[in-house]
């Protein structure tokens, strides 16, 4: 009764009639007066108990909502929030038909930041229509960019294109792709060893391959117990196979550079939409600019458009300076340590670094060469063209076959 109900005002002379007419219905606080009665009634039985009234012919002189559901609807920001709530859902719907995140999944060489760029590139970015995406190929286009990626699966999930990357052939291709295709070399090496679960080998340890070089061949003849070719089926290749690589290497650092010295810096917060900036960031007259998009989001992998933009702006000093030999070798020994580190995170194996640092005019440049044991292949989907000639093979086959 406190949280809704209905305070009813009669006629005082129709006090007694009320009394008889209602039965189940619960009424409280009766307050009779010289010329009207009030009384209380819960809000789940108003509708009933003005309805008996107006059949007894009761003269109802007032009528008034109260509890604290009143009180809460009849609130400013009640009222807000529901516009709020109408507005978000709004969102929401029309929001659902664009991409408003990008992910990567899967990478170790190449940052998200490098590969989210190259997606800009093909002309996907927040705010572009789903139907206007060709995941297919943009996989396709991915895996041609770089060679180090062999599996490449873009899909969508509510207003996310996430971008799953595997750097280097893996078992787990085979389950993952619909389409039969070859592996191939996607680097020069020799082959060191290869174990064919599916297809026909194409090389043996000791070969040297040329990148794109088939490894491991999709297109498999089936014999029957004499020996006799009776088919060829395209397949989905499968295998392992380790090559002997050899990377010239070089890294180099200015030999001067600014230092910079950092003062008390301050941040401040702005609303945006994905993908726009109202400030610049990166270094400007002596102020480090940076911003972080605080991402909003409905539920699952559906973001919203808009979102919260933290500004963090830094003042600082600079100051002329030169690195020392010893200086620049440990800054580019680190580099080639987590360029090494990642290697053996992708499986390669490091037999041998032979790098040295070397000063000229304005730069400390460190060289030299990397020879390592790495996973070889990338897919090549076996195209159409290949497929219908090999029909065309079997048709042969089966014809001459069919004479004997």
């Amino acid at each position: 009764m406190k949280f809704h109900f209905y305070e009813i005002i009669v006629d005082r002379k129709y006090v007694y009639r009320v009394f008889n007419v209602i039965k189940n219905i619960n009424i409280r606080d009766v307050s009779i007066h010289e010329d009207k009665t009030s009384f209380l009634v819960d809000s789940a039985d108003a509708e009933e108990m003005l309805h008996i009234l107006k059949d007894n012919d009761i003269r109802i002189l007032e009528i008034h909502e109260k509890g604290i559901y009143t009180k809460i609807v009849d609130k400013f920001i009640f009222k807000v929030a529901v516009i709020f709530a109408l507005v978000f859902v709004t969102l929401l719907i029309v929001s659902s038909r664009f991409i408003w995140e990008i992910s990567v999944e899967g990478n170790y060489t190449y940052t998200t930041n490098k590969l989210r760029n190259y997606i800009y590139s093909q002309s996907i970015r927040e705010g572009t229509a789903k139907k206007d995406i060709d995941c297919e190929e943009l996989e396709k286009s991915i895996r041609r960019k770089y060679n180090d990626i062999s599996w490449v699966c873009a899909e969508i999930k509510g207003t996310n294109l996430i971008i799953h990357i595997k750097e280097n052939y893996i078992t787990e291709i085979s389950k993952q792709e619909t389409k039969p295709y070859h592996i191939v070399a996607n680097k020069d090496a020799e082959i060191v060893s290869i174990l064919v679960r599916s297809g026909v080998a194409g090389v043996k340890a000791g070969d040297k391959v040329k990148k794109g070089k088939i490894l491991i061949s999709g297109m498999v003849d089936v014999f029957d117990e004499s020996d006799q070719k009776l088919f060829t089926k395209p397949c989905n290749s499968d295998g392992e196979i380790i090559g002997k690589t050899e990377y010239q290497y070089k890294d180099k650092l200015k030999i001067n550079y600014k230092s910079k010295k950092y003062k008390k810096g301050y941040s401040y917060f702005l609303p945006a939409i994905r993908g726009y900036k109202w400030v610049k960031t990166g270094n400007t007259k002596n102020r480090n600019i940076q911003c972080r998009d605080i991402r909003l989001k409905g539920f699952g992998d559906y973001y919203l458009p808009i979102c919260i933009q933290k500004y963090t702006i830094r003042p600082y000093s600079v100051t002329q300076r030169k690195y020392s030999l010893k200086e620049a070798e440990n800054i580019l020994k680190k580099r080639l340590d987590n360029k090494l580190l990642i290697m053996e995170q992708k499986g390669y194996k490091i037999l041998e670094k032979n790098v040295r640092i070397v000063k000229n005019r304005n730069f400390y440049v460190y060289l030299g060469r990397i020879i390592c044991l790495e996973p070889l292949g990338r897919v090549s989907y076996i195209s159409e063209t290949e497929i219908n000639q090999v029909n065309m093979e079997n048709e042969s086959i089966q014809n001459e076959t069919d004479k004997y």
